[in-house]
């Protein structure tokens, strides 16, 4: 989950508890577990009505979660792939890994920008992660834009990936994991050693 850094909140954590090593502060979901093969991530091709780079956000924000600045470039090699299509059949559970641009359930909503199911698992292996957006809630914008007070959706997406594989909340400021991002800022669209330190952890 992401919040907007500009508004007085606290932070709530689900399912992230589990710190790992003395040098990092990158968290583990709680229990550990990661995907047993790269998943696919399906992201929705409706876009976000307010981005206006022509393309509503979907194809920056498939390039900007695959990217070799993002986790597939974080030292172990490819981790996910991802693509640009229907969301229209989302489900929880189902073992097809979406990023949706609404919000169905209406559980991500005030300071909430984005939210990650991450509860589907057997053992330590993840079988789905579905990623949720406010996208009523706030103004946004992609990198083929200008940004006055808008959040950055890659930046965003590219953290709700990272509870995808498998990470929490990181202490680090700066992190893409960290849990608020200011506006007009993309700087967690680009992992960070703390990021890359967690997902090498894990993969």
């Amino acid at each position: 989950m992401k919040r907007t850094s500009l508004q007085n909140v606290v932070v709530i954590a689900l399912l992230l508890c589990l710190g790992a090593g003395t040098l990092s502060a990158y968290v583990l979901l709680s229990p550990t577990r990661r995907w047993a093969s790269d998943p696919n991530v399906i992201v929705d091709n409706r876009g976000i009505p307010s981005i206006s780079d022509g393309d509503l956000g979907r194809t920056r924000t498939r390039n900007a979660i695959v990217s070799t600045n993002a986790w597939n470039g974080a030292g172990s090699g490819t981790l996910l792939t991802a693509a640009v299509g229907s969301v229209g059949a989302f489900s929880l559970g189902d073992g097809r890994p979406m990023l949706n641009f609404r919000n169905p359930f209406g559980t991500c909503s005030g300071n909430c920008l984005a939210a990650t199911y991450t509860g589907y698992y057997t053992g330590s292996t993840i079988y789905d992660a579905d990623i949720v957006t406010n996208y009523n809630g706030f103004a946004w914008a992609s990198a083929g834009e200008s940004c006055s007070s808008e959040i950055y959706v890659e930046g965003v997406m590219v953290h709700e990936v990272g509870h995808l594989l498998g990470l929490g909340h990181s202490g680090v400021a700066g992190a893409t994991m960290a849990p608020t991002v200011a506006y007009c800022s993309n700087a967690p669209a680009t992992t960070e050693a703390d990021d890359e330190a967690g997902v090498n952890f894990l993969y």
